[in-house]
Order: structure tokens, then sequence, then C-alpha cells
């Protein structure tokens, strides 16, 4: 095994170009396989998060891909040797190699963008998780249409059990491991170890179906992604982001890092829908996102909040208006994992896309007077669109992205979007909401400034709020979480 002095010499070796993937997988060799992964759930559930999900999962991975049940096998990792491999792991994940043999593109903008989808969303649970219980627990549910697809009905009939099921058992056995890393379990024990009224043997057994997978499927979720793989994800360099618990050869369980599963259970329901009705999933999560953005606009006490005749929001003061389109996924799985430039120019451009809905935001701030609404709302005034996503969407007012994106409006004829146009992941919104709602701002304003200064328009929208902040002229405002995600964590957690 490796000592500090060891692996810091790698990491630097690493800088100058060596891959240090076949010296961590050489220090993983013969490991026992699951005393270390043991070991790793307990690092998973220390305090003080020292080591990130995403450097465990790969180590995890490196152990799985190597093992085979007739193999002599040496002890198991200790804390500090995972440590020390951790730190390689980490050089792995920002490695602009084919670690995980998926090539990535030499612009240095597209290996950011390729970072950004490998790091960051271990490091949003806080958001994540709340923002998904409002979105599939408290808003979805609402509006589901007579005869349309009915979450709640099809996923119970799909797998035998109700999302809040799948939600009582999931948050409980995060809380238990925690309480417990490494300790196996099983359906039957579940019953014990978990204590839940009116959940069975039979209910633990479907919610683990969903969640857990042997090692052999793990390690088939490891090949290099192809063009049209169904609901391949970026993840498959983490098969954990999808099966968040691994079926032990003895036929046990075992949550190796429990933040995976509470983000499975929320964010994550996505796998278990799509799979149901792709469009009618689709659809329902389009309204269901739109609707969300409205609650959270709901909160300003000094705009005016309205709706265009298609469903664009209007933020507006008295001499500002600002459109807000709300997107639901702006990229594909190829383009997260490669971050390859042709990946993007077709993601973005894609039907109802990124491109569309600039377009749409080009065009409504001309309005016609086919929408008389907005030709009112908009009059006289000064006006900013923003394209909102839900799903990930980092660096996505950075010049990369914006650059593909004045590409493929110019191979349409169309003028670039110039700063007046803003693009940001719901994060950003939700933390200019609070902003304007604790300091007793206008948003429209607080937007407007935005793409107004120079300094500020290529800014993420999150980044420029915190930049506000710090700056110490909004007073009290310091929080930056919206009630709708305080009030859903209120419920939930």
């Amino acid at each position: 095994m490796p000592n500090q002095k060891t692996v810091s010499a790698y990491l630097s070796s690493h800088l100058s170009g060596a891959d240090v993937a076949p010296v961590l997988r050489a220090s993983l060799r013969g490991r026992d396989v699951e005393e270390s992964i043991n070991t790793v759930a307990m690092a998973a559930s220390a305090s003080d998060n020292s080591l990130r999900p995403s450097q465990l999962a790969l180590i995890v991975r490196y152990l799985l891909e190597n093992e085979s049940g007739t193999q002599v096998r040496d002890r198991g990792l200790t804390i500090d040797e995972l440590a020390a491999v951790c730190e390689m792991a980490a050089s792995i994940i920002t490695s602009p190699d084919l670690a995980f043999g998926v090539k990535v593109s030499d612009s240095s903008w597209s290996m950011a963008h390729r970072i950004a989808y490998q790091q960051f969303p271990d490091e949003e649970e806080s958001s994540y998780v709340p923002r998904s219980l409002a979105v599939y627990r408290q808003i979805a549910p609402s509006l589901v249409e007579e005869g349309g697809f009915d979450l709640e009905r099809r996923y119970q009939d799909a797998y035998g059990l109700t999302i809040n099921d799948a939600w009582n058992i999931g948050y409980a056995l995060t809380q238990w491991c925690l309480a417990n890393p490494g300790t196996s379990f099983n359906p039957a024990s579940l019953e014990q170890q978990l204590g839940l009224a009116d959940i069975d043997k039979d209910r633990y057994g479907k919610f683990l179906t969903t969640q857990a997978c042997a090692y052999d499927v793990y390690r088939s979720m490891l090949s290099t992604p192809t063009e049209g793989q169904s609901h391949f994800e970026p993840y498959n360099l983490n098969p954990f982001r999808k099966f968040p618990i691994l079926t032990l050869p003895d036929g046990n369980h075992m949550l190796p890092i429990p933040a995976y599963l509470l983000r499975r259970i929320t964010h994550g329901l996505y796998y278990d829908l799509i799979e149901l009705d792709r469009s009618g999933y689709i659809g329902l999560i389009g309204r269901t996102f739109k609707e969300y953005v409205g609650r959270l606009l709901s909160e300003l006490a000094s705009d005016s909040v309205s709706q265009s005749d298609d469903g664009v929001w209007v933020v507006s003061n008295d001499n500002t208006a600002v459109l807000i389109e709300c997107i639901t996924r702006p990229f594909g799985a190829m383009s997260r994992s490669t971050g390859n430039r042709a990946h993007l120019h077709a993601d973005l451009a894609r039907r109802a896309g990124v491109v569309d809905s600039v377009k749409r935001l080009q065009d409504m701030r001309h309005p016609t007077g086919n929408d008389s609404r907005l030709v009112e709302a908009l009059e006289d005034k000064r006006t900013v669109g923003v394209v909102v996503a839900l799903e990930d969407f980092y660096l996505a007012n950075g010049p990369f992205i914006r650059g593909i994106v004045d590409e493929e409006l110019s191979n349409q004829g169309r003028t670039a979007m110039g700063p007046e146009i803003q693009m940001t992941h719901v994060g950003g919104l939700e933390a200019a909401c609070a902003l304007a709602v604790t300091s007793r701002e206008s948003l429209a304003g607080l937007i407007y400034r935005k793409s107004n200064q120079r300094e500020y328009d290529g800014l993420e929208m999150d980044a420029y709020v915190r930049h506000l902040t710090l700056l110490g002229d909004h007073g009290e405002a310091n929080n930056l979480t919206p009630t709708i995600l305080t009030n859903a964590a209120s419920k939930f957690l």
C-alpha cells in the first residue's frame, strides 16, 4: 500500500501527464472487497465528510472491477489507507485522460464541463433533496390530468409499494446506516432494524429490488457510453447513482455511501418513472417544474408576477420585466459525460431544447398583439430573458455553453443572444429569489443589474447572488434558501 509520500509523488507525476489510474488499481488489487467496502461505509458516515462520495464511489468501482469470488484476498483497506487512495481517486476524477474510458475534448472548457458533472452533484444534497421532494411529492400529484400519467398509481402498480413507502423506507434506512456503517441487512432483518409501522418483509424486498444490484450488474454498468444507450447516465462512471445498495455474495445487502440513497429516493425517482411512460412522465414533470417556478416567484413582494398565454413567467417592476422560460433537461447523457462539442451541439439544439428556448425569449422580448397580456406586461419596459433548467446545468452561463448556443443560433440565421438573455440552473434562480425576498428588493431589478453590468453578465446566477451577499449591501440577506425548500425539508426531513 503506498504511503503519503508515494501518493504525493504519484500526484506530482500526474500533473506532468502521467495516468495514476493503474497505480490506484494496483493498490486495490487483492484487497478483501467486503472488508474494504465496510471501511468505505465508515468513511461515508463520518461527520467530518472529509472524503467525498465521488472519491469513495470510485474506490468501490475499482474494487469490484477486479472482484472474484474464488480469488484469495488480502486484508481490507484501513481508514488511513482509504484516505491515501482517495487522493489518487480525486486526481483521476479531474483528469483529462482516458481513465474512465470516456474520451474528453482537449478544450479546457470542455474539461471543466465534464468535471462539474462528475463532482458537483455530490455537493448539493441540501438543495437537491428538498427540491425533489417538492417536485415529486408536493406538486406533481396535484397536476395529474384525467387519463394522464398518474405517477403515484403507476409507481405502485409497477413496483408493489407506494412512493411514500419508498421514501419512508429509504429515509429510515439512510439514518440507520449512518448510525451503523457497514452493517448488512436483508428484507427480514429490516423489519427489526427499522421497525417501520405497516411495512412488512415483502415491501422491504420490493424496495430493495429497485435500489440494489449485485456485483455483476454493477460491473455491467461500467461500459463506455454509446450513442442511443437506453436511459444512460454519466453515472455509469458511478452506478451508485441508480443502485446505491449493493447485494453481497451471501444475499445480504449493504449501503456503502448513504448520501446516494437519499438522492435516489428523491431526485432519482426519475429512473423508476420514466421507464413506465416516457412521454407521460416528461409532460408531467414539465408542467410540474413550471408550477414549481411559479410558487418560487409567488414569494416575491417587490415584483408583479404573471404568466404569458404560452406559460412563460413574467416578473416585473415599474421599469423592468424578466421573462423566465422553464426547461427540464438541458443536456443529454453523452454531453454530461464527455463535454464533447458535437454532443453539446446536438443536445442544445434539439427540439424544445435550450436553443429553442432562447429563440422564444428573443421573439417575446418584442411581442406582437397576439398575446395582449404579454404586450401589456412589457410595455415601455426594458426586458431580460432567463432560461432556467431543472436538471443539472453547470457552467450554463459561461462562454463555452453560450458560445455553442450562439453558433446554433447563427446556423439558423439568428442573432447571438447577448447578455440580455441569461441561463441558469434552478438553484441560481432559487438563490436570486431568496435574496430578493430577504432584502426586499426587486428580482427583476437584480437580474437586470446582472445582465447590464459587464463584470456580472457572464457569471453564473448563483455566483452573482453570492457575490452580492458578500458585498454586504443587502442587510441580513445571507439566507439563500427559499421558503418552498424550507417547507419541503420541514415536512419530510
